[in-house]
């Protein structure tokens, strides 16, 4: 089977046009989404064509915004378009801003090998579990406007939040906990039949998630975590390359841009996908260490 690769897109169209290039090959069906507020962006990609893989632009893009219930939506959006075009053996999630850093024959064979794993990464420790228990436990509100700082909504909505969060906390109030709730990167691989049993979950998930806040972060470990596919996690520890397949650098920023001076290490470490490019360097792959 053909693989899924779907892919969240408002910025960076050098990174984007890089990456749909490392995609085109015969094997790979390709689902982009942009930001439907990325209105130069969007005209920029309309007319694009590949030359080998299928290629397929979200007609009614969403606005996606940080930590709001419009990334669930739009990840579930993704996960349904390529869905009902499958079955494919993997959907992979991505950022418009990540490259792929093995060539087209080793990730087909990695992922061949490893048919039937779930590679969705969750982060473990106290500090993380804390974390987690506040973004699932209160409601709130107007989480769309969490990056308008500066702005008149934002001077209207962020006291009314925080004043909703601090009654919810005097009183002592908690939102049901029907899940074993889990958090990791949003950026996952997932099979064909994980694929359907999230979709089949899909108003359940849109219902408990929405004034959650990051749950773009939450959903998809949780579901995964409270169901029989929990038995064919990859990886269980808190490691991205083995976990997800993904190098993403967490230590040196929110994520890390990799740097031109990051080329070595990248060519040599074990992740098929990494996170984040941008304009000042776009990865250029070196096949012969593929076939070390």
């Amino acid at each position: 089977m053909k693989h899924a690769f779907l892919i969240i897109a408002h910025n960076e169209p050098g990174v984007l046009a890089a990456l749909l290039q490392q995609l085109d090959d015969e094997r790979n069906d390709i689902y982009l989404h942009i930001d439907a507020r990325s209105a130069a962006m969007l005209g920029q990609f309309a007319g694009y064509r590949a030359c080998r893989a299928g290629f397929y632009l979200v007609p009614k893009p969403n606005a996606v915004y940080w930590g709001d219930i419009s990334q669930v939506e739009t990840e579930l959006l993704l996960f349904e378009t390529a869905f009902k075009r499958g079955p494919y053996q993997y959907y992979h999630l991505l950022s418009g801003t990540d490259q792929v850093i093995k060539s087209q024959d080793y990730l087909h064979g990695f992922f061949k090998r490893s048919a039937g794993k779930e590679f969705v990464h969750f982060w473990s420790g106290a500090a993380h579990e804390k974390d987690l228990r506040r973004k699932v436990g209160r409601y709130y509100l107007f989480t769309k406007h969490l990056k308008d700082k500066g702005t008149a909504v934002h001077l209207f909505t962020a006291p009314l939040r925080n004043l909703f969060l601090l009654l919810q906390k005097a009183t002592g109030f908690r939102r049901r906990a029907d899940w074993e709730f889990r958090k990791g990167s949003q950026w996952v691989s997932i099979t064909h039949a994980f694929c359907q049993y999230l979709l089949n979950r899909k108003s359940e998930i849109l219902a408990r998630f929405a004034h959650t806040l990051c749950p773009d972060e939450i959903f998809v470990q949780t579901v995964l975590w409270n169901s029989d596919f929990r038995n064919n996690i990859a990886c269980a520890d808190d490691d991205m390359i083995r976990a997800a397949a993904r190098a993403i650098d967490w230590q040196r920023g929110s994520p890390y841009v990799w740097q031109e001076a990051d080329a070595a290490y990248l060519a040599e470490c074990s992740a098929i996908f990494a996170r984040k490019f941008s304009k000042k360097f776009i990865y250029t792959r070196n096949d012969e260490h593929d076939k070390r």
